[in-house]
């Protein structure tokens, strides 16, 4: 049996490229602070672009370890289904 992670996951994947879109942004949204007030269109554009380009870096220059997304995937999925 499937856990509820799983079902979510596989459900996600299915939807139309801009819904996934849009699923991925209300998500990363619900990580903020809670006593923030909440960022404009253009506020979060701006951070996400610029952390967008930090990252380039560090892959370019090889500060950071790239890794396989199925091996995150399974990963989280163990993390998931731990007690």
């Amino acid at each position: 049996m499937a856990s509820t992670f799983d079902a979510l996951l596989d459900a996600a994947l299915k939807l139309p490229d801009d819904k996934r879109g849009e699923l991925a942004t209300r998500l990363l949204r619900s990580l903020e602070p809670v006593d923030r007030e909440v960022a404009s269109a253009q506020e979060w554009e701006a951070h996400w672009s610029a952390e967008l380009d930090r990252r380039v870096r560090e892959i370019r220059d090889g500060s950071v370890e790239l890794i396989e997304g199925d091996d995150v995937l399974t990963e989280l999925r163990d993390i998931a289904e731990r007690p």
